[in-house]
């Protein structure tokens, strides 16, 4: 299937304002989608940004990735991810050239679905699984209130697990906010918490073990990335198992991660990851390791992947969520998701209710 052509598009879409949660203020989400035509049919695609850089990868799709891709093999979606990735190279290596190398690759994948009738989860070559969702938001900002509203709505969905942001300058304030979560959802349901790179690992461990007290299931980027040194020590000393995974742009950071023994979960995230290729590659990496999978956000596409996981623990189910831009929003029933059963990724922007956040 030679590729005829690559469009791209920019929409910026409204969240609820919130003040600094770790990664700066957030009131906004970024999307670039994509749509690859080749053989007749048409892959899409997408990257999502928390509200800056949206343009720069939306600019890397148009003038460098789509030019490159034009007359190509569209089946060929591991060469053409080594063909972007080198091109990328020299200016990428991670970051903004990932989530556009992972836009197209997640577009790819879904044109080879078309093609060949088949879901994403049998194109990985796995039967369909039921996993198991937990609820999140970006919640650190939030008065404590607001929080156990938000952590009540997950209980209300029957989610299993839930996960709360710590980060807060003064320590007693997470601890107090973990402990009240705690009370809230009882001893039958998993508590997580998430510190967003905040700390050195000096201080996230010293945090950390402060917070083991309210019987954690995942200690979830506690410093930067960077730093898997850092890592591998809180997973020596710490008995909570250490997350990482969203912040990690391609197959080669997961693969230090595994081979230096620096996390207990690895978590995908198809568009920050470089794509479903990409994410892929990093479960094979936790399948060989015999370590937990979950992933971060795209949950559409994440129910697909973590069919490949042999220890696929939970997948994200996040409060900024894109159900209201999508025509057919995955159903959760149970506290549980299962991969959807259409062709390809099964995702499909409402291009209607999109068009009047166009940029």
């Amino acid at each position: 299937m030679k590729t005829d052509s690559v469009a791209v598009a920019y929409y910026r879409l409204p969240l609820e304002a919130m003040g600094d949660a770790g990664h700066g203020a957030i009131d906004s989400e970024e999307l670039v989608t994509v749509k690859l035509r080749a053989g007749g049919l048409e892959g899409h695609g997408y990257a999502y940004t928390i509200g800056r850089g949206g343009r720069a990868v939306h600019a890397l799709v148009e003038h460098d990735l789509a030019p490159l891709l034009i007359g190509r093999d569209a089946a060929d979606i591991a060469g053409l991810w080594e063909l972007m990735w080198r091109r990328l190279l020299y200016v990428g290596r991670g970051g903004l050239a990932s989530f556009a190398i992972g836009a197209v690759d997640i577009a790819l994948w879904d044109l080879r679905g078309l093609a060949e009738r088949k879901p994403l989860y049998r194109l990985l070559g796995c039967p369909s699984r039921e996993i198991p969702a937990y609820g999140s938001g970006v919640d650190l900002p939030k008065p404590l209130p607001e929080l156990l509203k938000q952590t009540e709505g997950f209980l209300a969905r029957g989610l299993p697990g839930v996960k709360v942001k710590v980060g807060r300058q003064d320590r007693r304030e997470d601890e107090e906010r973990v402990r009240a979560v705690r009370g809230l959802i009882g001893d039958q349901v998993h508590l997580m918490v998430d510190a967003n790179m905040a700390w050195s690992a000096a201080e996230a461990l010293e945090r950390g073990r402060r917070l083991e007290q309210f019987g954690l299931y995942w200690y979830e980027e506690p410093t930067i990335p960077e730093d898997v040194a850092g890592h591998a020590r809180l997973v020596r000393e710490m008995s909570t198992p250490i997350a990482v995974g969203e912040s990690l742009h391609s197959p080669h950071e997961f693969r230090r991660y595994v081979d230096e023994r620096a996390c207990g979960v690895v978590q995908i995230d198809p568009v920050t990851n470089g794509g479903i290729t990409a994410s892929l590659r990093a479960l094979q990496m936790a399948n060989a390791a015999g370590l937990d999978a979950s992933s971060h956000y795209c949950d559409e596409l994440a129910a697909h992947l973590l069919c490949v996981s042999a220890r696929s623990v939970y997948l994200e189910k996040h409060a900024f969520a894109l159900d209201p831009y999508l025509e057919s929003p995955q159903e959760v029933k149970d506290g549980r998701v299962r991969p959807s059963e259409v062709p390809g990724t099964g995702m499909r922007f409402d291009e209607r209710t999109l068009a009047r956040y166009a940029g």
